[in-house]
Parts: structure tokens; C-alpha cells; sequence
């Protein structure tokens, strides 16, 4: 491998799950991409929103179930299958690249000369159909194109795993594909690096019932008229602060007395602060709820 290329190993899961935190993973690009439908253990889709809030401890994607299960008991299994097949051995390595500082692949297998690396899917029967006709599911694709861009590898087998049959696909690097594949990722890690929320998908809410349509009616209602009030209050403000020319008033029992309080630091407008890191300084996030009728 090239010399900007450093191969890693991590001496605990912990570890390891840590370092996930602080990368882009080849595993994360479907839910980037919003071509993956995986769910986490309490049956929310996994979007960019949750990766996001993921990535800065807010939230968790906790996936820990039969098949995930399954997957890794297998993967060692799938492992000797493929090197069987292709008279060579693999290791399992993550992979950095100083051109993609923000990008962490790991790889199921690269091989002693570093000049071959797979993919390792223990698939459902659907997935192997399709890899049996030489087609990788659209869900993996985007993960293997970005191993590649990671380790510059002219290609990667993708290796599917069946019932103890094993089909490899050799995947070529897609040059075109990858250009687009780095800006939407790098767009996505300023969100993570600015603390900014991506947009939301469709698949980030989730369908409820009638008493949740219910409450959320009266909440609608209540804001509507909260709103009119508002307004009706503003313009009754208005008149009485015309009325006072400007003046403290009283009148009936009522007193209405004018303050000045001072304007906001516009914090963006001190040099010495332009080019400094200030999230030590920044508050425990809050949040915030809006209710719209669609």
C-alpha cells in the first residue's frame, strides 16, 4: 500500500467502537446514501439523523440481534470458505487514508501482500440470488466503492455466503461513482463536525395511532389559538406604545414603563474568536418540538 495508506488494529471492542465514533465507516455510507432499510433493536429505520446523533453521543444505534448474531459467528467460517476458493490468506484490518481524514474502512479480509482485500456478506437467500447473477444489492454497493477509495485498490471481492455456498464478485473501482461518493460524505461529516442536525427523511418518523393523532390534534389547536392570541396581543401592545409617546404611563390602576436592555455579543464579529474553537464553552444540547399539519 501506498505510504499515505496505515493499516490499524485495535486491541479491545471498546476501542474499536470508540475509533467508529471518530470516522465515517465503510458500513455507514447505505445509511448516508439512504439506501439502506437496517433497523436498530427498538424498530427505528437507520438514517443519516441517527448516524449523526450517533457519532456525537446523543443517540445509539443498537442493532444487537439474531442476525447480526448469526453474521458474526459466521464471518470466520465465511472467511476460511473464501480463502479456500481463492488459494490465499486474509486477515481482518482497518484501513486509513491521509486523503479521506474523515474515513475508516474495515475490511473482513486483506491479504498478506496487501494487493487483495474482501467483502464478507453471510446473506439472506434473497442477497445470494442476486449474487449468484452477479449482482451486488444496492444496499452494499456504496460500502464496497468507498473500501475502495480507502485502501486504492483497483478492485474488492465481494464474497456472499449461503448455506456454506460461497459466490465472489469481483468488484471494480468506479472512479465517477467515487467523486460523488466523497462529497456527499464530506458533506455529511461537517454536519457532524459543525453540530448541525442533517435534514430529515421520511424514514425518520414513525407512523403512530389514533390517540397520538388525538393529542397531537389538541396540541395543534391550542398553539393555533396561542398564536392568534399572540398576534392579537402584539397589535393591542402596538396601540398602547403609540398612545404612550414614548413617554412611562399610568392610568386606572395600570403602569407601563419602558426598559432598555443590552444587544447580544455578536461573537462572529471579534477577530480574535474567528478562528477558534469554542464547543469547550458550548452548553448541554437542548430540544425543540414543532408541530405541523400536513
Amino acid at each position: 500500500m501506498n505510504s499515505h495508506i496505515k493499516k490499524i488494529t485495535f486491541s479491545s471492542e471498546k476501542e474499536w467502537l470508540k475509533a467508529r465514533k471518530e470516522y465515517i465507516g465503510a458500513s455507514d455510507v447505505s445509511i448516508i446514501l439512504g439506501v439502506s432499510r437496517w433497523r436498530t433493536n427498538d424498530g427505528r429505520i437507520k438514517t443519516p439523523r441517527l448516524l449523526w446523533a450517533e457519532k456525537l453521543g446523543l443517540d445509539s444505534m443498537d442493532c444487537d440481534n439474531a442476525a447480526t448474531r448469526y453474521g458474526k459467528v459466521m464471518e470466520e467460517p465465511a472467511r476460511q470458505a473464501y480463502q479456500n476458493m481463492v488459494g490465499d490468506v486474509f486477515e481482518p484490518i482497518c484501513v486509513l487514508n491521509e486523503k479521506y481524514p474523515h474515513l475508516m474502512v474495515s475490511l473482513d479480509g486483506l491479504n498478506v501482500t496487501d494487493d487483495r482485500a474482501v467483502e464478507i456478506k453471510n446473506c439472506s437467500e434473497y442477497d445470494h440470488i442476486l449474487a449468484k447473477d452477479g449482482k451486488v444489492p444496492d444496499k452494499y454497493y456504496p460500502q464496497v466503492q468507498m473500501q475502495l477509495m480507502v485502501t486504492e485498490l483497483p478492485y474488492i471481492d465481494y464474497f456472499s455466503f449461503h448455506k456454506g455456498e460461497g459466490v465472489i464478485i469481483k468488484v471494480e473501482a468506479d472512479q465517477e461513482y467515487q467523486l460523488e461518493l466523497n462529497d456527499k460524505l464530506k458533506k455529511f461529516w461537517k454536519y457532524v463536525v459543525d453540530l448541525k442536525e442533517p435534514p430529515l427523511t421520511e424514514n425518520d418518523y414513525i407512523e403512530q395511532g389514533k390517540q397520538w393523532t388525538e393529542i397531537a390534534s389538541k396540541l395543534y389547536d391550542i398553539k393555533q389559538k396561542k398564536k392568534s392570541l399572540c398576534e392579537e396581543e402584539k397589535a393591542i401592545e402596538e396601540s398602547l406604545k403609540n398612545l404612550s409617546n414614548n413617554n412611562n404611563s399610568r392610568s386606572g390602576g395600570f403602569m407601563f414603563t419602558k426598559s432598555t436592555s443590552l444587544g447580544k455579543i455578536d461573537y462572529k464579529s471579534i477577530p480574535e474568536l474567528l478562528n477558534r474553537d469554542l464547543s469547550e464553552f458550548r452548553g448541554r444540547p437542548s430540544e425543540r418540538w414543532v408541530l405541523k399539519r400536513i
